[in-house]
């Protein structure tokens, strides 16, 4: 489905029921899987490989930093994302909360498969041992909560960060596998405030965006 569709297709999560904790993964197989064991908490050095450069007709910037760059038993890496407006006030579907963050859902997956960058404050709760991986049977198939992130004002030169730790991915083989890993997202921005109009009075300018995390071995 194209995104036009879905931002066309969806409402907040106010005008659905059943909303479940933000932005969480839930178990999609069969319970009696065998979770993950925390094999190795080797140090990791995670760094920023690079960025997708954003249009100039988009009148954005996009940004991500590494704030911790060792992942340790005591602590994961850590990257920050940040978009800021540098075009006129109007409207955007992303902000910095639990539920419509821009690496909300499945965009934390990592590709190829075996980072997930989950929203600080937003982490699971079901770590294993030392390992930044989640104590749940691997598995490909994750579900997710079933809501929409609407428009929401956009101010000029308005910045919206969020601060991202750097996990496994459960999903896949290994512990934070030297590798290098792509996280893709898509912003949508409206001409209109949230408060001016209907959410249908235009489409979306839809900037589509991607950075890199390169993995490797680091000492203690």
């Amino acid at each position: 489905m194209h995104r036009r569709t879905v931002l066309a297709s969806l409402g907040t999560c106010a005008a659905l029921t059943g909303c479940q904790t933000p932005g969480s993964s839930d178990r999609t197989a069969d319970e009696t899987a065998t979770p993950p064991t925390c094999e190795s908490s080797d140090p990791r050095r995670i760094e920023l490989a690079g960025t997708a450069t954003v249009p100039d007709g988009a009148e954005m910037s996009m940004t991500a930093t590494t704030e911790r760059t060792r992942s340790t038993a005591d602590a994961p890496a850590q990257v920050a994302v940040e978009l800021r407006n540098d075009g006129p006030s109007r409207a955007v579907d992303v902000t910095d909360d639990g539920r419509c963050h821009l690496l909300n859902r499945d965009a934390g997956r990592s590709d190829p498969g075996g980072l997930w960058l989950y929203r600080a404050g937003d982490v699971p709760a079901d770590r294993v041992g030392d390992c930044w991986t989640r104590d749940l049977p691997p598995r490909d198939s994750v579900g997710f909560d079933g809501y929409g992130c609407g428009r929401r004002p956009f101010e000029s030169d308005e910045t919206i960060a969020t601060t991202y730790e750097v996990w496994d991915d459960y999903t896949v083989d290994g512990h934070l596998e030297p590798d290098t890993y792509r996280f893709d997202a898509s912003v949508a921005l409206w001409d209109e405030t949230a408060e001016g109009g209907s959410e249908t009075s235009s489409e979306p300018l839809v900037v589509d965006w991607w950075f890199e995390l390169s993995v490797a071995t680091a000492g203690d």
